[in-house]
């Protein structure tokens, strides 16, 4: 696993845009660090400038008013950048023009980006960065990992030094496993496997013979599961040897993206590390279903390794 020299934030000018800029810098100084300063990490500033269809009717207007925006932005950028600069980072920062999220997929295609790290949204509340319109069209569609700083988090990445890597028993979901650990040593935290197995109601206390070979055969079955599963973790633990790797296993009698967000909560997780999809790639674990309730419903930071077809 290459680890992330080349990290892209996408900005546009809102505060809620730059809650990206600081995790983005730590990973890239931590990046730099266990590299031992040989190159520096790369910090790309992206600015998208939209075109302005209006515009064209009046070629001279719309020349002006594209060259009055790509200053601003460039003005912009170059303050940013002003304060992140330092020996283990090299910061650039870029204009592009185009509507923002296939102008961030295409810059982070042609210039070989590792890792895409983003606010949910930018600008105050509804407009265009909102969660399901641009940051969702990177996520699905970028060629490298993707982190998502959701507007509404409280706990900034790395805070509490607890990494969480959710699996379910498939290669796809595995390969979430390696950057954790990567960036893990870099930044000295730990790092837990949860595997979530399905759980059930009890049956009733008052059951018939019948009934109570039923509550035999499904205890049974369940204790296989949940075996099945810590031996699996027991495996994946085995073939890593790190005194700051942990595993577990819960039980959940409803949603796995719940138990994910629950579990997360209670061990003070800083950041959520998952594949976009597990099971052969149509299972449950596809993007749309665990992994996106996930990204949308945790209360830290989540960074999607997006399997590419």
């Amino acid at each position: 696993m290459a680890a992330f020299r080349s990290i892209l934030v996408p900005l546009d000018g809102s505060e809620l845009a730059e809650k990206a800029l600081a995790p983005a810098r730590q990973i890239a100084s931590a990046m730099a660090q266990r590299a031992g300063g040989e190159n520096r990490t790369r910090l790309i500033l992206l600015r998208a400038v939209s075109p302005m269809v209006l515009l064209a009717a009046d070629p001279y207007l719309y020349d002006e008013m594209a060259r009055m925006s790509a200053d601003e932005a460039q003005a912009y950028l170059g303050h940013v950048a002003s304060g992140l600069s330092d020996d283990t980072i090299a910061v650039e920062t870029y204009i592009i023009n185009g509507s923002p999220a296939e102008a961030i997929v295409q810059f982070a295609t042609e210039n070989g980006v590792d890792l895409i790290v983003m606010s949910s949204h930018g600008r105050t509340g509804s407009s265009r960065w909102v969660y399901g319109s641009v940051a969702e069209k990177v996520m699905h569609h970028a060629p490298c990992a993707t982190a998502i700083i959701r507007a509404h988090v409280d706990v900034a990445m790395f805070q509490n030094r607890n990494i969480l890597v959710p699996l379910d028993g498939s290669e796809l979901a595995e390969r979430a496993l390696e950057p954790a650990l990567m960036l893990a040593e870099a930044v000295n935290s730990n790092v837990y496997m949860l595997r979530i197995v399905s759980g059930r109601e009890p049956m009733p206390e008052s059951m018939s013979p019948a009934g109570e070979q039923i509550e035999a055969a499904l205890g049974k079955a369940d204790a296989e599961e949940r075996a099945e599963a810590e031996g699996y973790l027991q495996r994946v633990y085995n073939a890593h040897e790190n005194q700051h790797l942990f595993f577990d296993v819960q039980n959940t009698n409803g949603d796995t993206a719940d138990a994910i967000i629950s579990y997360a909560e209670q061990h003070k997780i800083d950041l959520i590390v998952m594949s976009s999809h597990g099971r052969s790639g149509i299972g449950r674990w596809l993007h749309g279903s665990v992994a996106e309730k996930v990204l949308r419903g945790a209360d830290c930071a989540t960074l999607i390794m997006r399997e590419q077809e």
